[in-house]
């Protein structure tokens, strides 16, 4: 249940009206505190010396009201057009699924926000005259409604030159990038510090891995014999999953179970969830909570999926390489972040699959993310793409000898290295230059050099 509450307070803080809904919210307000404090202060005899632009009479006020309210009409169908058309065209260069991060951004928020504000107070101000004495002066009131009025003007000129800047390439990929780099930090605690990642520290903590090896846990030895199939009742991507109440299950009923799916996964109605075992123990009211332990959706989502977070920043390189678009920098530039990403995670705890009682008697077997597939999500399928354009490859060969530089562990420097003879393959394959040829089997080497610890020139 929290699983589901938080990752349904997750995508309505990422949603497009939130914001400007909260800032209308909050013009009501403004018109009704205004409007009070007007009345408060004609009861009280006080005259509130506002500069000559506000007029003392209700009908100057309420021609002022209703030119800005009239005004922010216009604004906000302008500002939606706008919206509109950067969406368009963002969807057609970068991919469809970069509209939700397009949509999430603060700013543009915030500056709806503003013109909605502004539209309610005026809005509700004016209303509220035809209750006003005649003796009342409403200045503060108009005199808000004014100051908003000439602020939605500024806030309007920001507006357009941040949508035009946020079709950029950069920019886009920038706002890739900060969702990438926010789930990183928001899924997996630090390991290392950078203080940490000197090679002979490195090479150290290699020793001690190699000196004292922890076994690995294992399933029973008749688990797949015995194991009870769990399956979904319904269709859709796996949005969450509670793995603490995956955990408490098997605690309860002293179960072994081995997770299927992931967040991410797409199942079908009737596929494969989990396996229970033993046999004996499996009921109805094991395969509800395990089901109950899903939250599945109609799309993707960021919240516990960090490989969908990695194929965002994966489909505006692959776009750029099409031949329609033909933009290796673009590319490039994908590459470079995926590169900081990689490098950041690989610092990072991952988890293990494995989940113990404290008689370290296994629990629970999830199907987790690992940084091998961080470095496959984030690299095959640019690799793949790269026929017409090898410069890529020769530049993501540079980004994994940066990230294996920095990589504390040798399994992953290993699977980094992997990563570079498949690019090295491709390469081989597509450049026809003995000299372009060289200076890819360089880098390799160097990637391999920095790998096994050796000096690099």
């Amino acid at each position: 249940m929290i699983t589901r509450l938080t990752n349904f307070a997750y995508k309505l803080l990422g949603s497009f009206w939130l914001i400007p809904t909260a800032m209308a919210i909050l013009g009501a307000l403004s018109a009704h505190v205004f409007i009070s404090l007007d009345i408060l202060f004609s009861d009280m005899g006080y005259d509130i010396s506002i500069p000559p632009l506000v007029g003392k009479s209700l009908e100057g006020g309420q021609a002022t009201l209703s030119t800005v309210a009239s005004s922010m009409v216009s604004v906000v169908s302008v500002t939606f057009s706008v919206t509109i058309v950067a969406l368009t065209m963002a969807s057609s260069q970068f991919g469809p699924r970069l509209l939700g991060t397009i949509l999430r951004d603060r700013r543009s928020q915030a500056c709806l926000g503003v013109f909605l504000l502004t539209y309610l107070h005026c809005l509700l101000v004016l209303r509220s005259f035809d209750a006003l004495s005649p003796d009342t002066e409403p200045r503060l009131s108009v005199a808000m409604g004014l100051t908003l009025g000439v602020l939605s003007f500024f806030v309007l000129i920001y507006f357009i030159q941040h949508v035009a800047l946020s079709i950029k390439a950069d920019q886009v990929i920038a706002l890739v990038f900060d969702d990438l780099r926010e789930n990183i930090e928001r899924l997996y605690p630090l390991e290392y510090s950078l203080d940490e990642l000197h090679q002979e520290t490195r090479a150290l903590n290699h020793e001690q891995v190699e000196e004292e090896p922890q076994p690995e846990p294992s399933l029973p030895k008749d688990f797949s014999k015995q194991a009870h199939m769990v399956r979904s009742r319904t269709s859709g991507y796996v949005q969450a999953m509670d793995n603490e109440w995956v955990v408490g299950v098997a605690e309860y009923r002293d179960m072994v179970v081995r997770m299927l799916v992931r967040p991410g996964d797409f199942i079908m109605a009737g596929g494969r969830i989990a396996e229970v075992w033993p046999y004996e123990k499996f009921d109805q009211d094991v395969a509800y909570k395990l089901r109950n332990s899903i939250v599945l959706g109609s799309d993707r989502t960021l919240y516990q999926d960090l490989e969908y977070a990695i194929l965002q920043l994966v489909e505006v390189a692959v776009r750029a390489l099409s031949p329609g678009i033909n933009d290796p920098h673009t590319a490039i530039a994908c590459v470079d972040r995926l590169g900081v990403a990689l490098a950041d995670l690989a610092r990072r705890d991952m988890g293990s699959p494995w989940r113990l009682n404290k008689d370290g008697r296994v629990r629970v077997q999830f199907k987790s993310f690992t940084f091998e597939g961080a470095v496959e999500a984030s690299f095959h399928k640019i690799r793949q793409a790269m026929v017409t354009a090898p410069t890529v490859g020769i530049h993501m060969l540079d980004v994994l000898v940066a990230i294996a530089d920095v990589a504390p562990k040798q399994e992953q420097r290993d699977g980094l290295l992997e990563q570079g003879r498949m690019v090295l393959s491709a390469l081989e394959r597509v450049l026809g230059e003995e000299n372009d040829i060289a200076d890819s089997q360089s880098r390799f080497q160097k990637l391999r050099r920095v790998v096994h610890g050796a000096p690099v020139a």
